[in-house]
């Protein structure tokens, strides 16, 4: 596995979870992943660094199959509440910090909100490529597509811009980035009224609107 690259850990691979691991594959990241249908875990294997066929509800398994070096586990079967809690326990056993969850409804999200998981996904909301345009990213924290050209998008300020200004960086121009707000947690209230002098700190979200075409670069984030 690329060593430059994070691991992402997918626990079963049904629509939801294949789409997942095409995308990331797709887009040059490490996966490792499981499901209890060989044939499923067989047709995938191509995409995938590390192919397991097994029960993620045991913490054995998951141990063996190498889980514990992922740096994000995406637990991308909802049918099953109890198997998910299951996996989000055994994946914080692991000492896994980012824990993904698909729920198959309302009902189940607010039980995995409780669990305090990263983030729970609604398949009628979210698409696996969606979440894969997320975690391709190091330093990105959601993208929402309007249309063909733009997209909103949060994410962490780039190494470059510390220290330094909006309007020093003249991001419109040259970034083609139009900065709607900044906070310093995915939760917290978007300061839109921010001054054009402030100075980006090491801890500061941007959400911006941007050219989906140049920000789609998986490494467009590091260019910056």
């Amino acid at each position: 596995m690329s060593k430059k690259n994070r691991v992402v850990g997918i626990l079963g691979l049904g629509l939801f979870g294949s789409a997942l691991a095409k995308s990331l594959s797709h887009n040059g990241i490490d996966i490792i992943a499981c499901d209890r249908d060989e044939k499923i875990v067989n047709a995938l294997e191509n995409d995938l660094a590390i192919a397991s066929i097994g029960d993620f509800t045991d913490l054995d398994f998951m141990r063996e199959s190498g889980f514990g070096n992922c740096d994000v586990i995406v637990i991308a079967t909802g049918s099953d509440l109890e198997s998910c809690v299951l996996g989000v326990i055994n994946a914080r056993e692991l000492g896994i910090e980012t824990i993904i969850c698909k729920a198959k409804n309302q009902s189940a999200a607010k039980v995995l909100d409780a669990l305090k998981v990263n983030r729970v996904v609604l398949p009628e909301i979210e698409s696996g490529e969606h979440i894969a345009d997320v975690l391709s990213r190091n330093s990105l924290e959601d993208m929402v597509k309007l249309d063909s050209e733009t997209a909103i998008v949060e994410f962490r300020v780039p190494q470059k811009w510390l220290g330094h200004t909006v309007d020093e960086l003249d991001l419109r121009r040259h970034y083609d980035i139009n900065i709607i707000g900044l906070r310093k947690q995915v939760k917290e209230t978007l300061n839109t009224k921010f001054d054009p002098d402030y100075h980006f700190g090491p801890d500061d979200l941007v959400v911006a609107v941007v050219n989906r075409d140049r920000f789609e670069q998986i490494d467009y984030l590091e260019k910056l």
